[in-house]
């Protein structure tokens, strides 16, 4: 997981013309087709519907390229409130007589958070802070790591965790952030110690195993040079 977040924020850019060129070639297209079908839809709605698809319409890659920034906020605030207004009783637009554009929209939000809201969707989808609320699980997971000579080379990931755990924290709830932060670096610190004793011991073992086969190396030469000499003087 943190190797693939670390991909998706290497290639951004990449990511970034896919769904813009997909936005304005097909999203776009598509969009106004079913706008198109519409046949009773009121002023308000009309004007939110028409303001979805020029928004989209006029994405260029050229914008990517510049490194301009995008803003889809107001879209997906617009889109709310276009759900407000067809969920009221009586009203002249009712998405549940519109399935196709209400799915249809919902795929469009998606596409443009990962144009301008990437590294929140990483965040939602691959968010591995949950774990700072489960410290037993953890250190469970991370000793069963320890165990198996094959885990070893996946243990780094453990610390790399803890890096996670300040995204629990909430604007509204400011005082947890200490409390999360001493969380985080205690455990990275003790993951880290940890591993770093393993590998001493690696060390230590491979430097006693060396040591035994240059004696027994050692030990092999001087017999065979002792042989050596003796047939000679014979």
């Amino acid at each position: 997981m943190e190797e693939l977040r670390g991909l998706v924020k290497k290639y951004s850019e990449v990511i970034q013309r896919y769904y813009v060129q997909y936005l304005s070639g097909y999203d776009a297209v598509y969009l106004n087709q079913l706008i198109q079908n519409i046949s009773m839809c009121p002023e308000d709605e009309s004007i939110i519907l028409s303001s979805f698809y020029n928004s989209i319409a006029a994405l260029s890659v050229k914008q990517v390229e510049k490194n301009e920034l995008f803003d889809f906020r107001g879209f997906r605030l617009d889109w709310f409130r276009l759900q407000a207004y067809s969920s009221v009783s009586k009203a002249a637009l009712e998405l549940k007589n519109h399935q196709d554009l209400a799915k249809h929209m919902n795929t469009v939000v998606f596409h443009t958070k990962m144009v301008d809201f990437l590294d929140e969707m990483i965040n939602e989808t691959g968010d591995l802070s949950i774990y700072c609320f489960y410290t037993t699980l953890f250190e469970h997971q991370f000793k069963q790591c320890m165990e198996f000579l094959a885990q070893h080379r996946y243990s780094i990931i453990f610390p790399m965790i803890c890096g996670h755990f300040m995204n629990a924290t909430h604007s509204l709830c400011p005082e947890e952030r200490a409390s999360l932060g001493k969380t985080s670096v205690k455990y990275a610190h003790w993951f880290l110690t940890e591993m770093s004793t393993e590998i001493n011991q690696v060390i230590t073992h491979v430097c006693e195993e060396t040591v035994i086969m240059d004696l027994k190396v050692g030990v092999v030469w001087t017999l065979e040079r002792k042989m050596y000499y003796g047939r000679n003087l014979k």
